[in-house]
């Protein structure tokens, strides 16, 4: 487990987490209307209890900015995220 970065895949709306070519995570969505849905976060049983899903959130959480987009955490990690804290009130739609 060596070098691990986060790559953006807009081809397939996809937040990757690398180490080397192994895929050791992702989170998905969707765009529709100038609104990322967040739709699922999944990080390999390998790699987890690194904080990886919140890197991949908040990669996310970046792209949505960069953009103005507005976005709705449909993923429950996501939205427990969103809920827990309002540094996400500028970007939830509801």
């Amino acid at each position: 487990m060596g070098n691990i970065v986060i790559k953006h895949s807009l081809d397939d709306n996809k937040f990757l987490v690398m180490d080397g070519d192994i895929e050791a995570g992702y989170l998905v969505y969707s765009l529709k209307d100038n609104t990322i849905y967040i739709l699922t976060i999944f990080v390999d049983p390998k790699y987890r209890n690194r904080s990886l899903a919140k890197r991949l959130l908040d990669e996310c959480v970046d792209y949505i900015r960069k953009e103005e987009f507005k976005t709705v955490p449909i993923c429950s990690y996501a939205a427990r995220v969103f809920e827990k804290s309002n540094k996400y009130d500028d970007i939830k739609t509801i």
